[in-house]
């Protein structure tokens, strides 16, 4: 059965972060960042989400986003992993079967596994918070030695936050200015009245700091 934590805030925005199973490099192919660009493309294209920020490493992902009316109760991160992960175990299959054998799961609701279970999702309701997430995304790249700038790096969404031309020859999801969401009358976010942000940090790889997680974690098939 699967399971997974509800949204306190319907309609907030959210930092959700998905990391690769064991800690495998498996986003260092190009292909497979594709696979998740395109996955985010789908969700602002149907209209689930309003897309704010990405960034993709090697070993994990983050995106931060809004869920769209009538969307702002449902689990829309576990389609985007299931669909990224399926398009994954195609492409590794057809290479032959040894490519699969490090994403062989122990579980006994799948076979394969290409995302750890834990789930990482911050429901930011502070504009400054917002600003402070997405400056430690596009730095992200920059700290992992994947590019000199946050600009050069073309599966980050600093370009739109930068000199607004897209990167070339890859699929670049719609994206939303993140001011965006602090004025949207609908919108369950509260702007601070005061400069104090209340910071709770982890530690992620790549060196991106993230908000802590308030509470467990429930886990919920999204790979096979």
């Amino acid at each position: 059965m699967s399971k997974f934590y509800p949204i306190k805030q319907p309609g907030c925005v959210q930092l959700m972060t998905a990391c690769c199973y064991k800690g495998h490099p498996l986003l260092r192919d190009d292909r497979y960042k594709q696979f998740v660009m395109e996955g985010l493309t789908f969700m602002v294209a149907q209209q689930r989400i309003w897309l704010y920020g990405y960034v993709l490493l090697e070993d994990e992902f983050h995106a931060m986003w809004q869920q769209r009316p009538p969307w702002e109760k449902a689990n829309v991160r576990q389609p985007l992993l299931r669909h990224v992960a399926r398009r994954i175990k195609y492409d590794m299959r057809a290479k032959g079967p040894g490519a699969l054998e490090l994403y062989r799961s122990h579980l006994a609701d799948r076979v394969f596994q290409f995302w750890e279970k834990q789930k990482i999702r911050v429901e930011i309701t502070s504009f400054s918070t917002a600003g402070e997430m997405l400056e430690n995304m596009h730095q992200a790249p920059v700290n992992s030695g994947l590019c000199g700038d946050q600009i050069e790096y073309p599966y980050s969404s600093a370009w739109f936050y930068g000199d607004r031309v897209p990167p070339v020859n890859i699929p670049v999801p719609e994206l939303t200015d993140f001011s965006n969401a602090f004025q949207r009358p609908e919108s369950m976010i509260v702007k601070p009245e005061s400069g104090r942000v209340r910071k709770r940090f982890i530690r992620s790889k790549g060196g991106l700091l993230l908000p802590k997680p308030p509470g467990s974690r429930l886990s919920g098939p999204e790979d096979e």
